[in-house]
């Protein structure tokens, strides 16, 4: 059966579509999804807030372990109960159920720092809890706490208040 010069049309612009949106779309979404707090085990309600402040309470999600000799270790903590509540005053109280995951429940001292590795780079944002210093990056809704240039985990959390 021939086809009309008006399917051909529609059939080479699908394919058109296909081309330039659609293959590239999903090849995007598979890159990004290690990032995505979409493929955590549980949910996590995410409560938006200032990206210059880690006042509030964050939950811890995940932790990377990064090593030289074999591929990242990655925990999922999205089911489990561990919340950093960052006050105003300077302090952290840390509740944690699970005893091998990050900081240990309790009370810490936390300032925001610049320069956390002593790189020379100014204009990095760090957190020192305790005696501990981390790159830090805070967005409206999650923030990392990131010791991995020092051989230490990658934390990620989620802003729940």
């Amino acid at each position: 059966m021939k086809k009309t010069k008006l399917q051909m049309l529609i059939d080479g612009k699908l394919y058109l579509w296909l081309a330039l949106v659609a293959f590239p779309s999903l090849i995007l979404a598979g890159c990004g999804e290690d990032n995505n707090p979409e493929n955590l085990r549980c949910r996590v309600r995410a409560v938006a807030g200032p990206e210059d402040d880690v006042v509030g309470k964050w939950k811890l999600v995940r932790v990377r372990q990064a090593y030289f000799t074999r591929e990242p270790e990655v925990t999922d903590y999205s089911c489990d109960d561990i919340v950093y509540h960052f006050r105003s005053d300077g302090s952290l109280v840390v509740n944690n159920s699970v005893t091998e995951a990050a900081h240990h429940a309790g009370d810490y001292n936390y300032e925001f720092i610049w320069d956390p590795f002593d790189s020379g780079a100014s204009s990095f944002r760090g957190l020192k809890i305790a005696h501990n210093r981390w790159g830090c990056s805070v967005e409206t809704t999650m923030m990392t706490l990131d010791a991995s240039p020092t051989d230490g985990p990658k934390m990620e959390f989620i802003r729940i208040d």
